[in-house]
């Protein structure tokens, strides 16, 4: 079976979520945003890929306590959606997305999504109160 190749393309599902800005942590502002890290390649012969990728922390988050000399910190997310979903076979699930506070983003995986046989258009979305933003993987099989 010949492997399968990938094109990326990024969308914006909001007309502003390019200017859309959250106030994370006290790290200053940064665009509400998800990227897919390329290249995701699917296991050889296996009619399956897991994408992985970061997306920019939701509106409302917030890093509570810690000090120099006790640097234990809450972290929570404000409130969001995500999700994923193959264009072609109208599959759709959630990532799992995860916060380590010490980072300005969240990072997020999916589980085992199923390609069909041609091009499969994945599409990873996240949104929040204030806009939405969405990156895009073309997968051949």
């Amino acid at each position: 079976m010949p492997a399968p190749s990938i094109a990326r393309s990024r969308l914006s599902l909001a007309a502003a979520a390019a200017l859309v800005t959250l106030a994370a942590c006290g790290d200053g502002e940064v665009r509400l945003a998800v990227s897919i890290n390329f290249p995701a390649t699917p296991p050889t012969g296996q009619p399956l890929i897991v994408l992985s990728g970061t997306a920019s922390l939701p509106d409302g988050s917030v890093r509570l306590g810690g000090t120099p000399t006790v640097p234990w910190v809450s972290c929570q997310p404000g409130p969001y959606t995500m999700g994923w979903r193959n264009e072609t076979t109208g599959s759709t699930g959630t990532p799992i997305a995860l916060w380590n506070c010490n980072q300005a983003f969240l990072s997020w995986s999916t589980g085992s999504i199923a390609l069909a046989p041609g091009v499969n258009r994945i599409t990873v979305t996240i949104a929040d109160a204030t806009g939405s933003s969405a990156d895009s993987v073309s997968v051949t099989r």
